[in-house]
């Protein structure tokens, strides 16, 4: 990637951490997709730190790809996807926030934007079949596309033609390049949005959420296994809070995860087999949030997949905070500390494959670049 000549990136420190988490994820038969927005891989200039791109890549250099006949199962899906890649702020970008009324006893929604435009109103550029062929060049052999539909659903929940069409029209750049797409919901959940883990939210929106499902279902009814699809992005309780579920809030995460494959299954095609993705609240995968995270029952064997998400240790992942209120941010990877860190996030939740029976995806981690020197 093309730098300042007075500006001195940590890539060095970015590839040590990348190293890393592959290396636990391949071992682990987990695949890994980065959260890229525009920082790893710069998408119009078609940029990137190699250093980084090497480090993944090397982590997987020992997966073969298997062969098998028929709709591929969810582990070998799994395997065959090794290193992916999320085209983020894109898709999932959105000026929407929901808020419970407490007066009115309901959740009130808010878009501030609507149409094509959302595709670039968080900075990003419009997606190209270009672009996507960067991403493939590098090594990756799936995309993640999180998508946000608030905002391009009218009264009655039908989605905008125009943004299905655009959505299908990025998914099937990735899939001309052999390369796996997961489509999901993604900040329609999370600390601004409808979905949320407790019961007045399902009670309110399910029928929103079976309806994107059943669209989604139908526009890509006849897609092969290449094309996978995930449910809700990060689900949070009422409050928004990002500490480990209460009961409730799991409980009401897996009657979401359980509608979403009931809508998907129920809607025909290469759907009936198609591979799933669901998530626990948050993405956790902490001893507590695992321990009350089901898998949702399915009608056929060995086609669900679990997802986790990580950042850690976050004072090294997350962007650079340039007004300085991060006061244990640091741009240098702990060769001591680190991978024990994340030694124990990987042991943690391997403790619970006997419970889920399905493979694993890390739908997203990352490491920001900061600058270490001037």
């Amino acid at each position: 990637m093309n730098e300042n000549p007075q500006i001195k990136f940590n890539d060095d420190e970015m590839a040590k951490h990348a190293k890393c988490f592959n290396q636990l994820c391949a071992k682990n038969d987990i695949a890994s997709f980065w959260w890229d927005t525009n920082f790893l891989i710069k998408r119009e200039e078609k940029q990137t730190f190699p250093k980084v791109i090497k480090a993944i890549m090397d982590s997987y250099s020992d997966k073969k790809i298997i062969k098998e006949e028929g709709f591929e199962s969810a582990k070998t899906a799994v395997n065959n996807m090794k290193a992916g890649w999320n085209l983020g702020n894109t898709f999932d970008a959105n000026k929407s926030f929901c808020l419970f009324n407490e007066e009115k006893k309901e959740w009130e929604e808010t878009v501030n934007l609507t149409g094509l435009e959302t595709e670039s109103c968080w900075h990003m550029p419009k997606t190209t079949a270009e672009m996507i062929h960067y991403v493939k060049e590098l090594g990756f052999s799936s995309v993640r596309l999180p998508v946000t539909w608030a905002g391009h659903l009218d009264e009655n929940n039908k989605v905008s033609p125009e943004w299905m069409a655009r959505v299908k029209e990025v998914a099937d750049y990735v899939l001309a390049e052999g390369m796996y797409c997961i489509i999901n919901i993604h900040h329609d959940s999370g600390a601004r949005g409808w979905i949320r883990a407790c019961e007045s939210s399902y009670l309110q929106y399910s029928d929103r959420f079976r309806a994107i499902y059943s669209q989604l279902a139908e526009t890509f009814a006849d897609y092969d296994d290449k094309l996978l699809l995930a449910g809700m992005n990060e689900i949070l309780d009422e409050n928004a809070s990002w500490a480990d579920p209460t009961p409730q809030a799991s409980l009401w995460c897996d009657k979401w995860n359980q509608l979403f494959v009931d809508t998907v299954r129920a809607s025909g095609g290469k759907n009936k087999e198609r591979n799933l993705v669901v998530m626990g609240p948050a993405g956790k995968s902490s001893k507590l949030a695992m321990e009350q995270f089901n898998m949702p029952s399915d009608s056929v064997e060995n086609h669900l997949i679990f997802e986790f998400h990580n950042y850690d240790p976050q004072s090294f992942c997350w962007p650079q905070n340039k007004d300085g209120s991060n006061k244990g941010e640091t741009p240098y990877w702990d060769e001591e500390k680190n991978p024990k860190l994340l030694e124990a996030v990987f042991e943690n939740l391997m403790a619970f494959a006997e419970k889920l029976k399905a493979p694993i995806i890390c739908g997203e981690y990352a490491a920001w670049p900061k600058v270490i020197s001037n």
